[in-house]
Parts: structure tokens; C-alpha cells; sequence
């Protein structure tokens, strides 16, 4: 195994998993929005499968991502979703367990790219505008998951 030993080597890393996340993501998602009750949260599982395309798209613009590893926590992430598309009643209860499960996955592909855009500034400037982009989509389908989530269970009690 060869170590990272540069930014712009961990950068490259850094988009690998990001693009490998995402390949999951457009395969995987289309099961959650079948196992979705409400239409909201269908669509905006849709709407994520969407960008999901554009940014892999942006992701293989950047560079070279051929065969990247494995991404192991989106592969969890979406484990643990399916698991609960099996095992929850249809309603109220299995799109509460979907919202939090593509909740973690945001918030991981959130902080990827987070790490990705601190290494692009220093390493490559020209990616930002394509990471930025995709930063600000991942947001908003965050925003419209934790939104969803007071629609679908109710206020969450949390200052």
C-alpha cells in the first residue's frame, strides 16, 4: 500500500471517495424513494439521485476517478437504509428511520466535501466553482431533510 504524501495527493483521495459515494448514491436511492410514503421526502429522494448524476458528472470533469476504492461509509449508510426499508412499517415510522438515514449520508458527503474544497484552495483553485456547487446542493437537500423531518415526526427538541 502506497501512503499519501501530499495534499494533492489526498486531495485526489478526497474526490475517489467523493465520486464513489455518489455511484452509490445514483444506484441506491431509486429503493428509498419506492419505500418512501411521503411525496415530499419521494421527490426530494429524487431530486438528491438528480444531483447526485451532475455532481459525479463535475467529480469526473475535475479529474481522473476511474475505479475509485470503495466508499465504505456511504456503502453503511445506505446499508443501514435499506435494512430499515425492509423492516419498518410503510408510513410515518420507516420515512422518519429514511430521514435520518439519508440524513447521516448528507452529513458525511457534507464533510467530504468540506475537507475537499479546504485541500482544492490550496492545492487546485479551479475546482472550487465545481465543488462549491455541489456543496451548495448537498446543503440544500440536508436543509429539506431536516425540514421534512418536522413535517413527517414533528418538532425535533434540540436548541
Amino acid at each position: 500500500m502506497t501512503l499519501t504524501a501530499s495534499r494533492a495527493a489526498l486531495l485526489h483521495v478526497a474526490l475517489q471517495d467523493l465520486r464513489a459515494g455518489k455511484s452509490l448514491l445514483i444506484d441506491r436511492l431509486p429503493n428509498l424513494a419506492d419505500a418512501a410514503t411521503d411525496p415530499g421526502l419521494r421527490d426530494t429522494i429524487e431530486r438528491d439521485r438528480a444531483n447526485a448524476r451532475q455532481h459525479a458528472a463535475r467529480l469526473d470533469d475535475l479529474a481522473d476517478l476511474a475505479r475509485p476504492p470503495s466508499n465504505l461509509w456511504m456503502a453503511g449508510i445506505l446499508d443501514d437504509a435499506d435494512r430499515d426499508a425492509r423492516s419498518h412499517l410503510p408510513g410515518a415510522i420507516l420515512d422518519t428511520a429514511l430521514i435520518g438515514a439519508l440524513r447521516k449520508a448528507k452529513a458525511a458527503e457534507i464533510v467530504s466535501i468540506e475537507t475537499a474544497l479546504a485541500l482544492a484552495g490550496n492545492e487546485a483553485p479551479d475546482m472550487l466553482a465545481a465543488l462549491g456547487a455541489n456543496h451548495a446542493q448537498d446543503r440544500a437537500i440536508e436543509h429539506r431533510l431536516a425540514w421534512l423531518l418536522t413535517t413527517v415526526c414533528g418538532p425535533v427538541p434540540v436548541n
